[in-house]
């Protein structure tokens, strides 16, 4: 991240990202495990942090295991059929 942008995120109270792309951005826009957690792939980012999206990737992170196998247990493409959304958060 530039260090024009990394000091601006860094003194920001709170930096809201909204939408599948920002998100994939976020988090490297890699095939993560799905139960890897949230603030681990985000804790290169300066401050504190909410993510807000829609599914419309495969790319995700911070899901319980349970959750996962409900999700894949119905045979939709809950990764990409935009029916889901989720909140994550990071407060270090």
């Amino acid at each position: 991240m530039p260090a024009d942008l990394t000091d601006e995120f860094e003194h920001a109270s709170l930096t809201i990202l909204k939408g599948d792309l920002n998100y994939r951005r976020l988090v490297g826009d890699r095939d993560w495990p799905p139960t890897t957690p949230f603030t681990d792939v985000t804790a290169y980012f300066p401050g504190l942090l909410a993510a807000l999206r829609t599914l419309k990737s495969d790319v995700i992170t911070g899901l319980d295991p349970a959750t996962v196998a409900e999700l894949d247990a119905t045979g939709q493409p809950w990764r990409t059929d935009g029916s889901h959304g989720l909140i994550q958060v990071q407060l270090r």
